[in-house]
């Protein structure tokens, strides 16, 4: 017989023993008391059946019970979100979380992306209990292109307040100028994404760069029932955007981005002759742009 086996035939011997001996005191009267009988039977038991490790452990093994495991938490709720771009992620609207063991707390990871960019990310919710347990859910953000339903939710309310039946094309063309040239402020961006996605992170994020403020005026005046055309720089070092505005039967230049030199008129309804002279950087022009490109039949005054 191997040495392990002999010296653990030997603790189950020893241990018997005294497990006969406990029975034998009670009987011949040493008279020891239930409790030291009890002890004196689990220890026995204990030894035979190996080390108790928890107290919880020691009682199941008096009683005849089993240890249930904790539970970990529940996150109840989540769920794949859909939001247009630009746009603004309630991640834990209806998120819960249940825990049997205390109380838990939530976390949500959502690193890996942003609503800046069409597509789809993913998001981790994380629980985790007083008692070291922790549960992950996974559920994704999509992303969606600005949409003219998208746009115009956010665009008419503002026209709403800017606008009223008597006012010709004029006064509505100056009422959204002078709203984008106070609401909306200068940042450098470089996106190049379209008009509906320009105009929807100008109304949303409320600034942008000159694309920005020509894609979201382009589609305001538009709203309003004011026929435009989108010029852009060529031949020079760097873009601009700007716009011509059908006014009454002629066709003006209108610059809603604000400039470091402003411009004839701060912008608003330009000539052709005006935006000529107009070269603060001595580019052969700040406004040149190509007229072949321009519709049959539109001449700027």
């Amino acid at each position: 017989m191997k040495p392990r086996r002999i010296k653990t035939a030997i603790m189950k011997t020893a241990a018997m023993f005294a497990l006969v001996l406990a029975f034998v005191l009670a009987s011949f009267g040493s008279k020891p008391t239930g409790g030291d009988i009890d002890q004196a039977i689990i220890a026995a038991q204990a030894t035979v059946a190996g080390p108790v490790e928890t107290a919880a452990a020691v009682e199941s093994a008096a009683t005849g019970t089993t240890a249930l495991p904790i539970p970990p938490p529940t996150i109840h709720g989540v769920r794949e979100i859909h939001v247009g771009r630009y746009g603004a992620v309630a991640y834990r609207a209806g998120v819960t979380v249940t825990d049997s063991a205390g109380q838990a707390t939530l976390t949500v990871d959502s690193s890996r992306g942003s609503t800046d960019i069409p597509g789809a990310y993913e998001v981790v919710y994380i629980a985790a209990s007083t008692s070291g347990r922790v549960t992950r859910n996974t559920t994704r953000v999509v992303v969606s292109g600005a949409t003219q339903e998208a746009v115009a939710e956010l665009t008419i309310p503002v026209l709403e307040q800017l606008l009223h039946e008597e006012m010709g094309d004029e006064e509505k063309a100056r009422a959204i100028f002078d709203w984008i040239r106070t609401n909306i402020t200068y940042s450098a961006t470089g996106e190049r994404d379209g008009v509906l996605d320009g105009a929807y992170r100008g109304i949303t994020l409320r600034q942008g760069d000159c694309y920005t403020f020509y894609a979201l005026a382009k589609v305001l005046f538009e709203q309003a029932g004011i026929e435009t055309i989108g010029l852009e720089r060529v031949l020079a070092r760097t873009e601009h955007f700007w716009l011509l505005l059908n006014i009454g039967g002629d066709w003006y230049h209108v610059d809603p981005t604000p400039l470091l030199h402003p411009a004839p008129g701060g912008g608003f309804m330009m000539t052709e002759s005006q935006i000529a002279n107009y070269d603060p950087f001595q580019w052969g022009f700040y406004y040149k742009y190509d007229p072949a490109l321009l519709p049959y039949g539109v001449y700027p005054v």
